[in-house]
């Protein structure tokens, strides 16, 4: 598959080894994360993305903290649901005090945080949700880590015409995340001049969703569009893709950066996961090319029953090392308007195979994007 890559605006600014010698020895750095670590829709998501963040701060920790300051995760489980996401917020923030928010995620999740103004009245930052939803951009209270949806999908609608595969359709989820993502991808064919077939969304309440995607599955295969793109997350993923290719074995799948691709292999088989398509908008995990990676998977093989690494973790893992850049900066003790103050300073950071720099306006650093496929030996490959 080709593939195309964008990077954030370059500066001078290289983060070498960390620096992290000073005062206030035995002091702690409390960050607080509430994101799904169960449930059916994509708890691998926020497991991996508090697995990276731990990574990280077990490797500052290691080598004296923030000037003596040791950094502690405390995580809360929404289950993905947006009444929880904003309550637990509340009672993290109560209890236990953080300088920081970081690594949540969810469109629905997120925009709730955003419509309760809890961020703002508190004076506190999130920094990292795993969401590109064009509502989150420019967020007050939200540093955001992570490449739109509207470049995320326009990456795999152009990718689709690059292939000739001419014809397009949409499976969704009927929820904030799914319409948003179909809306980028309309916007995108309309751009291209990419025909859409079929637009067939899915409810993904426990009742219904078994038999809303075996409905959607034979929609869909009866079209049969040369390329399908999945706006859809955790175990709907991988029973829709079980459900249509009995149906249909031509057409193209394609998922997004919310799907991890080792899942779909371990799920689905081998077989049916060949040839499938992934966006992606961090680097590859797999590859110890850079420094980053590198960084990345020494960091993540010394926490205590290391999982694999994913892009998920090395996301959580990116955001941590951002957040770190920002604490750095900040006085000793800082208050979290003292960290929001420094993060929302940060200058341009070169992580060593990652270089971003914080737009004023979105708030957002990353324009990363990378196209990926599986192979028939279940090997994701660029």
């Amino acid at each position: 598959m080709n593939r195309r890559r964008v990077l954030g605006t370059v500066s001078g600014l290289v983060l070498g080894p960390w620096n992290t010698s000073g005062l206030c020895a035995g002091k702690e750095l409390v960050v607080g994360q509430v994101a799904s670590l169960s449930g059916s829709n994509g708890a691998d998501l926020g497991q991996g993305l508090k697995a990276g963040v731990e990574a990280c701060f077990l490797a500052v920790n290691s080598v004296g903290g923030i000037r003596g300051q040791t950094l502690r995760l405390v995580s809360k489980d929404d289950r993905y649901l947006p009444e929880e996401t904003e309550r637990l917020t509340r009672e993290l923030i109560a209890q236990d005090r953080p300088v920081a928010l970081i690594a949540y995620r969810g469109t629905a999740n997120t925009m709730a945080l955003i419509k309760s103004e809890v961020l703002v009245k508190q004076g506190i930052t999130l920094v990292g949700t795993l969401t590109g939803a064009r509502e989150v951009q420019g967020a007050a209270g939200i540093l955001n880590l992570r490449t739109s949806y509207e470049r995320e999908l326009s990456e795999l609608v152009g990718q689709a015409q690059r292939m000739s595969l001419d014809s397009v359709a949409v499976l969704y989820v009927d929820d904030a995340f799914g319409r948003t993502g179909l809306a980028a991808v309309e916007q995108a064919a309309t751009s291209n001049g990419t025909k859409l077939l079929a637009k067939v969304p899915y409810d993904k309440s426990p009742n219904s969703v078994d038999m809303s995607l075996n409905e959607a599955a034979k929609q869909l295969a009866a079209v049969s569009p040369k390329a399908l793109i999945m706006v859809a997350v955790g175990d709907p993923v991988y029973a829709f893709i079980k459900a249509f290719r009995p149906l249909n074995t031509a057409s193209r799948l394609f998922c997004m950066s919310v799907v991890d691709p080792s899942e779909v292999v371990k799920r689905c088989g081998v077989e049916v996961a060949a040839g499938i398509g992934f966006s992606q908008v961090y680097p590859s995990p797999y590859s110890e090319k850079t420094d980053l990676v590198r960084d990345y998977r020494r960091a993540l093989a010394k926490l205590t029953n290391a999982p694999d690494p994913n892009y998920f973790s090395m996301e959580g893992y990116v955001y941590a090392r951002v957040l770190v850049e920002a604490l750095k900066r900040a006085p000793d003790s800082p208050s979290d308007a003292q960290v929001s103050a420094a993060l929302i300073n940060l200058p341009a950071m070169d992580f060593g195979g990652l270089r971003m720099q914080i737009d004023p306006r979105t708030r957002n650093g990353m324009r990363y994007t990378d196209l990926t496929v599986l192979t028939r030996k279940g090997k994701l490959v660029g």
